[in-house]
């Protein structure tokens, strides 16, 4: 299983992950964030994208719907005061648009606000599970201090219904449609040439 984090880490520890995707608003890393605050401008910054990398977006409902339409989005990043509602989920799911679920904004709300993030991310892992969205999960941090294991943020979803094995195959399938050779689609790639004698 792939992380997605937020930040260049110096020393990362092993936290039990395969390896990680440091999704960055430069183009430095092997993932891209962009934001954006209108469809329009979502739109704009898309044409300026011209680095082979993961394209993930933040960004209002809006943007979200919009992001999902666009065949240059691979993924709609999570943080604290995303919605999603149930047609962008569903139109997620047509268009092959991950939906990234992240154990970070929860680390930083306390409270009511917590209470409310975990009955939203049950009801989205509910629509996720009825339309079959793509999904990931991941620790989404932004600092060392977010930083978690694999077991603890899988054993965290799990726990609201979200199907881990299905998100350990669509965070494997996002990288290696950007840095595996060999990967064409989903059951097509090419093998390697063996030199055999044919008889």
């Amino acid at each position: 299983m792939y992380d997605f984090l937020r930040f260049f880490p110096e020393n990362l520890p092993d936290l039990g992950f395969k390896s990680y995707v440091f999704m960055l608003e430069k183009p430095e890393g092997c993932g891209i964030i962009v934001r954006a605050d209108s469809p329009k401008e979502l739109r704009k910054k898309l044409r300026g994208v011209r680095k082979r990398a993961i394209v993930g977006v933040i960004g209002s409902e809006a943007v979200c719907r919009e992001a999902v339409m666009r065949r240059r989005v691979d993924v709609i990043l999570d943080w604290d005061d995303r919605e999603l509602d149930y047609a962008t989920l569903k139109l997620a799911a047509e268009k092959d648009v991950a939906i990234e679920l992240g154990l970070s904004k929860f680390l930083r709300t306390e409270g009511y606000k917590r209470m409310h993030l975990f009955e939203k991310l049950r009801q989205e892992i509910r629509v996720i599970r009825k339309f079959d969205v793509p999904f990931i999960v991941t620790s989404a941090a932004e600092n060392f201090y977010e930083l978690r294991t694999r077991k603890q943020v899988e054993t965290f979803f799990s726990f609201f219904g979200a199907e881990i094995p299905k998100a350990r195959f669509y965070a494997e399938r996002l990288v290696r449609r950007y840095f595996d050779e060999n990967y064409i689609m989903d059951g097509f790639e090419i093998e390697p040439y063996s030199n055999l004698d044919v008889v």
